[in-house]
């Protein structure tokens, strides 16, 4: 189930595309203003914002901007707002597409679809509310600020990511990190988690006792 926000502060506008979108597939919620937004987007993750420029309590644009020094989602503005100015200031703001109002239902939800099926296509981006982690770019982020990691950080970063919320053993991600080619200390792993945890925040990863570690990341 894919989960889609709403921010529009029409009343008919908001529930009618609440309504029309939703679907097996697709969960929508609408808001009326940035301050709800900003809650909303801070206690639930989101696959999709749809985003007004207008808002009672603020400028869509400058919100859009805010929201992605910390996190990485698709953004389309739905907006009566039709200057040439604006549409450039909202895809440098990080807007993935720009909807002027009347528009389409059908067209929009042919966007809206290959918003989210490209959105898929990124495995190798990782975001939550507190992290941002773009591997082939090497761009990490912890609350909005980079961090930078070492090699063997890196290595055991991805190995834990790629496979988020599942235990993996002392034994692969050792593999993992030095390829099972060295004699290592066995304190080298508890070494590299624990610089790891210092980057990213302690309750990042979860210990399994006797075992091995798990990504948990914002879950806790």
């Amino acid at each position: 189930m894919r989960k889609i926000l709403i921010v529009e502060d029409d009343d008919a506008i908001r529930t009618g595309l609440c309504r029309s979108l939703s679907s097996d597939t697709l969960d929508t919620a609408g808001v009326e203003n940035l301050m709800s937004a900003r809650q909303r987007l801070d206690a639930e993750r989101y696959d999709l914002l749809l985003l007004d420029c207008n808002l009672p309590d603020g400028n869509g644009i400058d919100f859009c901007r805010e929201l992605m020094k910390r996190v990485t989602m698709p953004v389309i503005f739905l907006t009566v707002c039709d200057s040439e100015v604006d549409e450039v200031a909202a895809f440098r703001a990080g807007a993935c597409d720009y909807v002027k109002k009347p528009f389409s239902l059908m067209v929009l939800k042919e966007r809206i679809s290959a918003l989210l099926e490209r959105a898929e296509w990124r495995s190798d981006l990782y975001v939550d509310r507190r992290y941002r982690f773009d591997f082939p770019s090497l761009e990490f982020f912890v609350d909005g600020t980079r961090v930078y990691l070492g090699s063997t950080e890196y290595k055991l970063l991805a190995a834990l990511v790629k496979n988020a919320g599942k235990v993996l053993s002392r034994a692969a991600l050792t593999d993992a990190l030095w390829e099972g080619g060295e004699e290592l200390n066995e304190n080298a792993l508890s070494v590299a988690v624990s610089r790891l945890r210092g980057r990213l925040g302690e309750k990042s990863i979860s210990t399994i006792y006797g075992f091995g570690y798990m990504w948990v990341g914002d879950r806790e």
